[in-house]
């Protein structure tokens, strides 16, 4: 056993070698050349800011130079650019204000990673991903955006906020709306602060009134510094009173998204009708 152990040593110990000089050769071939991608900003909301990210890379040894930009138009040199095993850092000076530093990992033909240094609000990240692509730009296939997930968070509590509405429960209700509400009705005119509203929703709707949202209506669009937006369609029906028929109308909320915490701050419900 111990001579089949001393016959093999040398053989591992080359492959060892052998794998490791493979290993530093892959790097180095990956990193010189131009690679496309994106290079987003996720908002601590959930929403993302899409950005174009083109590099263009040439490595010696553990230095990496080149340029980056958002176009192959528009390119800044890469400075401080250093490989240490797949991790590729490097800054790039878009203006004499701002510099952005680059930390990316390379596996096979991708790059992906982080950067900092643009103007962004606290608890946002710089997230981004590229391909390698020829000498003309091209690449095989598209990078996608990170995926936006306001759209889903907003839907997510209309769905909680008048889930809680048909059933009646005002502590949800509450925890929903600001303190500073104004809600608008084309029939009924304003109503201002959460305590007012909360009564008329206990006096006019519990038990009374039903809302769905109208599918395919729902729109989410981000108010920067604030929270977003939300349009659609809803309607309305009368339990144990079918009569009365169904109501239609249009509404537009603004949500307000501060220290974490999602909340109604003005609502919009007009056009009232017979459902369409």
């Amino acid at each position: 056993m111990k001579r089949k152990v001393c016959h093999l040593l040398p053989m591992v110990l080359v492959l060892a070698g052998l794998g490791s000089k493979l290993a530093v050769a892959q790097v180095q071939s990956s990193v010189s050349g131009k690679w496309v991608g994106v290079l987003d900003i996720v908002h601590t909301d959930g929403s993302i800011e899409p950005g174009d990210n083109y590099i263009s890379l040439e490595q010696n040894g553990s230095t990496v130079t080149g340029t980056a930009g958002e176009s192959p138009g528009r390119q800044s040199p890469i400075s401080a650019g250093t490989v240490t095993g797949h991790t590729i850092t490097f800054q790039v000076v878009v203006n004499p204000q701002m510099t952005v530093d680059f930390n990316l990992i390379v596996q096979g033909d991708r790059l992906s990673g982080s950067a900092a240094g643009l103007p962004i609000e606290p608890g946002s990240s710089i997230v981004v991903n590229a391909v390698r692509a020829d000498n003309a730009w091209h690449t095989s296939a598209a990078v996608p955006h990170a995926r936006d997930r306001l759209f889903d968070t907003v839907a997510a509590l209309d769905r909680k906020l008048f889930d809680a509405y048909n059933q009646c429960d005002l502590d949800v209700f509450k925890e929903l709306i600001a303190d500073d509400l104004e809600f608008y009705h084309d029939k009924t005119g304003l109503e201002v602060g959460k305590q007012s509203f909360i009564e008329s929703i206990h006096n006019n709707i519990c038990g009374k009134v039903h809302r769905t949202l109208v599918p395919g209506t729902l729109e989410v669009h981000r108010l920067a510094s604030y929270g977003a937006v939300e349009i659609g369609v809803h309607r309305f029906t009368h339990p144990g009173h079918e009569s009365d028929g169904v109501g239609e109308a249009k509404f537009v909320s603004l949500w307000r998204f501060k220290d974490g915490q999602w909340t109604l701050t003005r609502a919009i419900s007009y056009d009232h009708g017979a459902a369409k």
